[in-house]
């Protein structure tokens, strides 16, 4: 919970979920931010066939009165090609996000993680512009903001550049194939935000926050809305969070610049990742930073 201008917020984490590889090293942050009394609850939204990782959510669940798991009530079906997984589903959940005193925060299973005030600034950000659908933070390895960040010099241009705004094209990166599916590039995006990790110099991600007032296209790695907003969808979240609702609604959605997160990657990555064994890697050295 937290008290901003006057007024108690609940705070609630929702998770599509999940994979434990990614789960066992962010619910660190997750679970010290409850025992801090900043999050009050953690959502999560099954969305597994995957009988492992079925039973780590059950653990998750057991292991802190703070965590549910949320069903569909309908079977899962990962469609093959998400391999275990469905996201076409997952939008019926947030018929269990409207309850008028809470700030929610919507994470995919891969992110793996965020800075030590980043949930904090989310949730003063998504309080102080109500008139917004989502607020939506900066985040490594997400498509628009890798367009941010070559744009700003802090991700160098020597493995590709990705492709920067265009009002003409709202999809100009978010759809910029290169951007989501190469491999290599997703390698030097986590190595850079090591360097600088290591370096001490996070700052150098951080861009001015701002209104997408021109509806722009981005990846929902991470959401935040107020559950008075009565968020109800009826197919895929992407599309309808991102941009659809938003101008339907005259509720363009807001980007915060200096609450700074890690994607892990897309599915199109995880291939050369896995084949080159720079995911054990990686997730070995999130694992030892996140706390």
């Amino acid at each position: 919970m937290i008290n901003y201008k006057g007024q108690d917020w609940k705070v609630v984490v929702c998770t599509p979920a999940g994979r434990q590889k990614y789960l066992e090293i962010f619910k660190k942050h997750i679970y010290r931010k409850m025992e801090e009394g900043l999050v009050d609850g953690w959502q999560l939204w099954l969305n597994t066939v995957d009988g492992n990782d079925i039973a780590y959510l059950n653990s998750m669940e057991a292991e802190s009165p703070k965590v549910k798991i949320y069903r569909q009530g309908e079977p899962i079906e990962s469609m093959g090609f998400y391999d275990t997984y469905n996201p076409l589903k997952t939008h019926l959940f947030f018929a269990n996000a409207q309850d008028d005193d809470t700030v929610y925060i919507r994470f995919d299973d891969d992110i793996i993680w965020a800075n030590d005030d980043a949930i904090e600034k989310i949730v003063k950000a998504t309080i102080d512009n109500p008139n917004s659908f989502v607020t939506t933070p900066n985040i490594i390895n997400s498509t628009v903001c890798n367009s941010y960040h070559q744009k700003s010099g802090v991700l160098s241009t020597e493995f590709g550049k990705v492709k920067q705004y265009d009002k003409a094209n709202p999809d100009y990166a978010y759809l910029d194939q290169f951007n989501y599916t190469d491999g290599k590039f997703c390698e030097h995006i986590h190595a850079t935000f090591r360097k600088n990790y290591e370096a001490g110099t996070l700052e150098n991600y951080y861009l001015p926050s701002r209104v997408y007032k021109n509806y722009e296209r981005f990846s929902i790695c991470c959401v935040a809305w107020l559950g008075k907003n009565k968020i109800a969808l009826n197919y895929i979240e992407e599309p309808q969070i991102g941009w659809e609702i938003p101008e339907a609604r005259k509720m363009p959605n807001f980007f915060i610049g200096d609450a700074l997160l890690v994607h892990f990657s897309y599915h199109t990555q995880r291939p050369f990742l896995a084949a080159s064994g720079a995911d054990k890697v990686l997730l070995e050295w999130y694992n030892s930073i996140t706390k």
